[in-house]
């Protein structure tokens, strides 16, 4: 069996000549992988030197058929012989699916306009969301008690977080102090899920999809919950001569997106590395405030040297701004060492999955990551500004995002 790739335009065409047996069926599988792992959406399969088709290798392809539809995608059979050609009908294929592809609902391309006027790592593409989309930024405790003694049940606050939302902050998943102050870390929310890595020394990221009538609630000692409707959407990939795309840089596009000075962002992304925090104590417990100073700060925090999570995908939420306020400038911190630019940043990791390009389904896509993928952590995003000694920043490889103007602050 010989798997052979090339390009015809904007399409991949993947030649397959010989026994598609089960063993073949799994390289196939394989080399699949890599074409949607390096941003290939549009496959031609050509079957013509293909003499015999197992039942592995339909459902192989079926899958991959179901990955492309749900990435909004395509997907196509072509140049089959007779006998492969009953092997798939008798396998169920509808021969407008062999010879046509996945189909599925997208946005028309006219929809989208490029941006190019601040484009230096990446490409970006924009398209309206909600005409009259807008966010209004609640704010919960006080960042300086972190470090200042330990956080009482006063400090906290019980939030719900519904469908409309998302939020981050040093919190835990719970209705009240007793049940979590022992767990207060590293906290995310969209969409109604929600994501926290608990402090108590557990090994694993915990999480609570919502679904019913009843939204999620958490516990936050500080942090930000943002409420209403995106404006704008967005999506970007990483322009040839470059790396990957910052987090700084995604934020100034956000932020110029929607012509304010401060903006709310969700972004589902690819990762080329993060950089990134999270507790090892919870700042309720008996070990007293958060200590910053070296070397003390280890106890407390958990901080890589290096880039983090290579080539997983990511869920990153949060609030960009320039001139953010007295109120809420607290909450902030300098994005990238660009000037003026601040904001606040989470992110829950996932396992790899090629992200779709052009889904305007937040909800969707959040649950399907939380339900079909494996949570591996939550981290703080930082921007480390040891110069050539630190690990910089958050850098994407490509990905989707929604926007929205900060109207009010409260």
């Amino acid at each position: 069996m010989k798997i052979e790739t090339t390009q015809a335009g904007r399409s991949t065409v993947v030649r397959l000549s010989g026994r598609l047996d089960r063993e073949w069926a799994e390289q196939l599988s394989s080399t699949l992988e890599d074409l949607l792992q390096n941003g290939v959406r549009s496959l031609d399969i050509d079957f013509s030197g293909v003499t015999y088709v197992s039942s592995a290798a339909t459902t192989v392809l079926a899958k991959w058929r179901q990955e492309l539809s749900m990435l909004r995608g395509e997907v196509r059979l072509t140049s089959l012989p007779p006998a492969v050609n009953e092997i798939f009908a008798i396998a169920g294929w509808d021969p407008a699916d062999i010879h046509s592809g996945s189909g599925g609902i997208d946005l028309r391309r006219s929809s989208w306009h490029s941006r190019a006027d601040f484009d230096r790592s990446g490409q970006y593409e924009l398209a309206a969301g909600g005409p009259q989309g807008a966010l209004v930024c609640h704010l919960h405790g006080d960042p300086a008690r972190l470090a200042k003694a330990p956080v009482g049940q006063g400090d906290c606050s019980t939030v719900l977080l519904p469908n409309n939302t998302f939020g981050v902050g040093v919190g835990a998943i719970g209705a009240s102090y007793g049940q979590c102050h022992e767990r207060l870390g590293e906290l995310i929310a969209v969409a109604g899920c929600v994501a926290h890595f608990p402090s108590d020394g557990a090994r694993m990221a915990d999480y609570l999809v919502g679904g019913g009538q009843v939204p999620p609630r958490a516990m936050l000692a500080s942090g930000l919950i943002c409420e209403g409707d995106f404006s704008q959407l967005l999506r970007f990939s990483t322009k040839s001569e470059a790396e990957a795309v910052p987090l700084s840089e995604l934020a100034t596009v956000a932020l110029e997106a929607v012509h304010g000075r401060i903006a709310g962002v969700v972004i589902a992304g690819e990762t080329q590395g993060l950089c990134g925090a999270r507790l090892r104590r919870s700042p309720a417990g008996d070990a007293g405030p958060i200590r910053f100073d070296v070397p003390a700060v280890r106890d407390w925090l958990l901080f890589s040297p290096e880039r983090s999570h290579s080539m997983m995908t990511t869920l990153i939420a949060g609030v960009v701004a320039r001139d953010p306020g007295d109120r809420l400038a607290p909450h902030l911190r300098p994005l990238g060492g660009t000037d003026g630019l601040v904001g606040h940043f989470h992110a829950a990791v996932f396992s790899y999955r090629p992200l779709p390009q052009r889904t305007v389904d937040l909800g969707r896509l959040v649950r399907g990551l939380f339900t079909g993928h494996h949570l591996r952590d939550v981290l703080h995003l930082l921007w480390d500004e040891r110069g050539s000694a630190g690990v910089g920043e958050t850098a994407l490889v490509r990905g989707v995002g929604w926007v929205g103007p900060v109207i009010q602050v409260g």
